[in-house]
This record gives C-alpha cells, sequence and structure tokens, in this order.
C-alpha cells in the first residue's frame, strides 16, 4: 500500500494538537477558585489528621486512662512505684546523655563551621559533605559501626558508648546549623573592627557571637531533641542502661498501653516546649549585649595565627577521632567469608535481608509518592496564601515531627489509626507507611516552601497577562523552577524513611525493615550479617546524600 503524501503541513494529522485542547480545557476548569478552594481544604485536613491528631489523641488517651496510669506508675499492689521510678531513671538517661553530646558537639563543631564558612582551601567541599554523612547513616548502622570501633578501646555497651553513639549522629545538626548562623553574619562588620586593632576573639565575643547566638541555640535544641529521641543506634549501644525511647518500645511490646501513653505524652510535651523555644528565638531582633569580658592580653594572645589554626586543626582531629572514623569504621570489618557463611546458613538470613531492603524500599516509595502529592499545595499554602496567624500556626505545626521522639510519634500514631483508635491500620507495613509519612512531611515542605520563595513572581504575572489560567502558568512556568525543591525533598525524605528504626519498631507487627534487622541481628549476635546489612544500607544512604546535595536549593532552612 503506498504511503499517503501530505503537500502542507496543515494537512498532516496532529493528534497533540487535540491533546493539548484537551489539556488546556481541563486545566481551565480546575483553575475555577472553587477547586483551589477544595484542593485546600483537602490538604489540610491530611495535615491535621497526619501530625496534629495523633498528638491531640494521646493527651486524650492519657486523660481518659489517668486513674489507671495512676494506679499502675505509683501504687501498683506488687510493685509500688517501680515503674515510675524506671521512667525517671530513663528520662534522666535521655537528658544527661543529650546535654553531654551536645555540648562536645558545640565544643568541636564550632571552629569546624567557622572553618567552612570564613576559609577557602582545597578539600573545602569534600569536608562539607563528610560533616553531613552521619546525619544520612541510619542510626542502627551507625550505632553498630560505633559500637565495634570503641570495642578496640575496651569501651562495652553502657552510658558512656552511648553518649559516643549521639556525639557521632548529632554532630552534623550542630554544624548545620551554625555555619547557616555565621553565613548571616556581614563579614565587612568582623573587617570593621579588625582595622580598628580589635584583636578576632575580642571582634568574636562583641559582634559575631551575639549575631549568631540565636543559630547556636536553635542548632543546640534540634541536636538536643533528635539524641532525645534516638532509638535504634541507642538500643545497640547501651548495654542495661535504658533510655526513655527504649522504656516507650518495652512497654509498648508488653501491651501496658497507658503507661506508653504516659512517657510519650511527657516525651512530647518537652519537645514542644523546646521548639516553641526555637521558634521564639527565630523571631527575636539581635541584641549587642557582651555576654562575657576578657582582659585584653589574654584576647590577643588568643587571636593570634597559632592559636586559631591550631584551634581548627585540634577541632578536625577530634571530629576524626569521635564522629568519621567510628560512624564508617564498620567498613573495615567486612568479611566475604564469613558474611557468606551467616547469610546462606540454615536460617537462611539473605531471604530475611532481602525482604527487609524491599520492604523498606516499598514504604520510601509510597511515602514519598504521598508527601509529594500534598507537600507541594501545602508548601504553596505557606509561601503564597495570606492568612495572618493561621500561617504561623501550621508552620510551627509542621516542625514537630522534626522534634518529637520518633518512638513516641510512633506511639501517637499507633493509638490514634490503629486498633485502639480509628482502626484503620493494623501493626504491620500499612502503619509502618502512616507513621513514617508523619515525620517524613516537614522533609518534603520544607525544600519546595524554600524555593516557592526563589520563583519570580513577575513570571507567572506575565503567563497570565497572556491568557494561561493559574494551573498552565503551574505546569510550564512555577514546576519546572521549583523542580529541584520537589526532588530534594523527595531524596531527603526517602532517606529518612530508609534509615528510622524507633518508630518502626512501635507499628511493624511481624514486617522488617532494614534498619530494625540490623538491631535484630547485634542482638543475635550475628555480627557479619549485621556489618553487611549496615554497610549496605551506607552506600545506599551515601549515594542519595550527593543526590540531595545536588538538588537541593542554594538556601537551606533550618528550624
Amino acid at each position: 500500500m503506498t504511503p499517503k503524501l501530505y503537500t502542507s503541513v496543515l494537512e498532516l494529522p496532529d493528534k497533540n494538537i487535540k491533546r493539548r485542547s484537551i489539556l488546556l480545557n481541563i486545566e481551565k476548569e480546575l483553575s475555577k477558585p472553587i477547586y483551589r478552594i477544595i484542593l485546600e481544604i483537602i490538604v489540610i485536613t491530611f495535615f491535621i489528621l497526619i501530625i496534629a491528631a495523633p498528638i491531640i489523641n494521646i493527651i486524650s488517651n492519657v486523660i481518659d486512662n489517668i486513674r489507671e496510669i495512676r494506679s499502675r506508675l505509683f501504687f501498683d499492689e506488687l510493685l509500688g512505684n517501680l515503674q515510675w521510678q524506671i521512667m525517671k531513671t530513663a528520662l534522666w538517661n535521655s537528658f544527661s546523655t543529650a546535654f553531654l553530646a551536645v555540648g562536645v558537639d558545640i565544643l568541636i563543631g564550632f571552629p569546624i563551621a567557622v572553618l567552612l564558612t570564613r576559609n577557602n582551601f582545597r578539600g573545602k567541599k569534600i569536608l562539607d559533605t563528610l560533616v553531613d554523612l552521619p546525619m544520612a547513616v541510619p542510626t542502627s548502622a551507625l550505632g553498630f559501626s560505633v559500637l565495634l570501633f570503641w570495642r578496640i578501646f575496651n569501651v562495652n555497651p553502657g552510658k558512656i558508648l552511648v553518649i559516643f553513639v549521639h556525639i557521632a549522629f548529632t554532630f552534623p545538626y550542630i554544624v548545620r546549623n551554625l555555619k547557616l548562623a555565621i553565613e548571616k553574619v556581614d563579614p565587612l562588620l568582623e573587617k570593621a573592627a579588625m582595622t580598628l586593632s580589635a584583636p578576632k576573639i575580642t571582634v568574636f565575643r562583641t559582634i559575631s557571637f551575639p549575631l549568631i547566638k540565636e543559630g547556636l541555640i536553635a542548632g543546640a535544641i534540634l541536636a538536643f531533641t533528635r539524641s532525645l529521641g534516638e532509638t535504634g543506634a541507642t538500643m545497640i549501644c547501651s548495654g542495661l542502661i535504658e533510655t526513655a525511647p527504649i522504656v516507650v518500645v518495652s512497654l509498648r511490646k508488653q501491651l501496658q498501653l497507658p503507661s506508653a501513653s504516659f512517657l510519650s505524652l511527657i516525651l512530647i510535651g518537652i519537645s514542644l516546649v523546646l521548639l516553641i523555644i526555637v521558634k521564639l528565638l527565630a523571631r527575636r531582633n539581635v541584641s549587642t549585649k557582651k555576654f562575657w569580658q576578657i582582659h585584653y592580653d589574654i584576647e590577643y594572645s588568643f587571636s593570634r595565627k597559632p592559636f586559631t589554626i591550631g584551634l581548627k586543626v585540634f577541632a578536625g582531629i577530634l571530629m576524626i577521632i569521635f564522629i568519621l572514623i567510628p560512624s564508617f569504621y564498620i567498613i573495615s570489618k567486612i568479611d566475604i567469608n564469613e558474611i557468606h557463611l551467616e547469610l546462606f546458613a540454615a536460617d537462611n538470613k539473605w531471604a530475611h535481608l532481602w525482604t527487609s531492603l524491599v520492604n523498606s524500599f516499598q514504604i520510601g516509595f509510597f511515602v514519598v509518592i504521598i508527601d509529594v502529592i500534598f507537600g507541594i499545595p501545602f508548601a504553596f499554602i505557606l509561601t503564597r496564601e495570606k492568612w495572618g496567624k493561621m500561617n504561623a500556626v501550621l508552620d510551627t505545626i509542621l516542625d514537630i515531627p522534626l522534634t518529637i521522639p520518633s518512638a513516641a510519634l510512633g506511639f501517637a500514631v499507633f493509638l490514634f489509626w490503629g486498633p485502639a483508635g480509628l482502626d484503620l491500620a493494623s501493626p504491620g507495613i500499612e502503619m509502618i507507611i502512616f507513621v513514617h509519612m508523619t515525620f517524613t512531611f516537614p522533609y518534603v515542605v520544607r525544600p519546595i516552601a524554600a524555593t516557592i520563595r526563589t520563583v519570580n513572581i513577575g513570571h507567572e504575572e506575565a503567563s497570565a497577562t497572556l491568557g494561561a489560567v493559574s494551573l498552565t502558568t503551574f505546569r510550564k512556568i512555577t514546576f519546572p523552577a521549583i523542580k529541584n525543591g520537589v526532588i530534594a525533598g523527595m531524596i531527603a525524605a526517602f532517606t529518612r524513611s530508609l534509615g528510622e528504626t524507633g518508630a518502626t519498631l512501635i507499628v511493624m507487627g511481624a514486617d522488617r525493615t532494614i534498619p530494625v534487622l540490623i538491631v535484630d541481628w547485634v542482638e543475635e549476635n550475628s555480627f557479619s550479617s549485621a556489618a553487611f546489612a549496615s554497610v549496605l544500607v551506607i552506600i545506599l544512604s551515601g549515594i542519595l546524600l550527593l543526590l540531595l546535595r545536588l538538588f537541593s536549593p542554594t538556601k537551606e532552612e533550618g528550624l
């Protein structure tokens, strides 16, 4: 059959024109104000159900069961107030560990943050990446690596080892927030003071520190809450020591739900207070008040190059010893022969590893898709809607999952969505997805909101003046401008989901994710299998971190 020849372009059959016309008509219909209102109602409802409702529900649960809680914790017929004493000890362990870890992080991290923001040198980008790496590694893998490293020096599981592992995984939070704070200080102010012969320490004390102190406090509080809620690494390194999240997991396994609710509410309350403090600090006007006074001769001596350079070198050595080597020491412990013997032994660990890895990726995939579907419109609500104080309220609520201990948050989600609440999900993959959505949602919204603020509104207005409806403008103009923020949010959420342990332990049922499997294998003394699983997750997390740095908005947002 002879193919038909066309003498004119106008005669060509153009199905694309028809499809484009249909698409434009759909976009025109969906751009009507009523659909925007419906979308905002759906998104806000999702946001409330996912983040706010579980926390409100746990408060209600404690109130409803206050008599049982009082009886079990303080007036038990057999144990008296033993359970309350265990909770107090666990809370003390959590607070003291977090306080010491953050203190050490500040001492090491401050010179490193100054080095990364005020100095240019070869390998700066590599150092900047190395600082962030522990944050991308699942804490169960990091905890096992730290355990293996400090065993060389006869540091056994217990309080000291828990402090060491908390120093390692909270360090990036301190450095990141300090970097953001220091970058906001105009270097000209410091140079102007130094041209007047002021020593560097005097400049720091009178000019720099008052300008960065809020960022330092915010970073310290964020690291403190992160330490307060850590579960996976702590379980591996704790020995006989119990922290508050471990007790929550234990009470959940024993089905002592009222007691677990009470301890979770304590942790949630503390975290909310700390979050409010961070928000207040972020809105304060900077004060130039002097916080301390040092003799001029001492300040001059400490401002000399040998001291300042030596301080940075010393901080770098400590970072290598306490953070970088322990975090990745596990790579050196890989023994192929032992791994082969364990993974393919009679209990078939390889099948468990593969199943857990598939579970982790499936959960991360579904969580990221749902987060993006609701996260993009929610980011626009935060940045474009003029709702007054409501925007500030939504912005604050969004940060709650970042500060609440994941075990407490997981228990709140379990009570709300599980058999004891709405009964819409059973322990297992479904409920893991629910809880992972809760704490990953801010990781998607924040970078998207940051990129939306950088979009030139004039381009969108020009599109509208040319007759494009709002959805067409979004598809053609806005989305291409914010796509890097969307990708960065997706990678950050997937990485966070991949590494979560505490909340997963609460809601997992018979299912396992890769971080939980690592904890199980360490407890079984299957060290070779746990090492292989840990290295596998570290490699995956490292790749995701590199992608995240590639797509992240140029200006990061802290809490």
